[in-house]
């Protein structure tokens, strides 16, 4: 029952993550991940979640050029 629990959570959390990156929204778990695999050095922390959602706002919408799709 457990395992069958774990299996939805993990599930719904991947349908989660689709979902945010089909709209274009940051996603923290995915970038946790990321910097795990690619960054992650002693003494270096990843940002936390609310530093990395005000990165993904700056980056998406100080570009200075358009960012709608028509």
């Amino acid at each position: 029952m457990r395992q069958r629990i774990r299996s939805i959570r993990l599930f719904l959390r991947k349908v989660e993550s689709t979902i945010k990156t089909v709209f274009g929204m940051p996603d923290y778990d995915r970038y946790l991940k990321h910097w795990m695999e690619n960054h992650a050095k002693p003494g270096i922390f990843p940002m936390t979640e609310k530093e990395y959602y005000l990165y993904a706002l700056r980056h998406r919408y100080e570009k200075g050029g358009v960012t709608r799709c028509c």
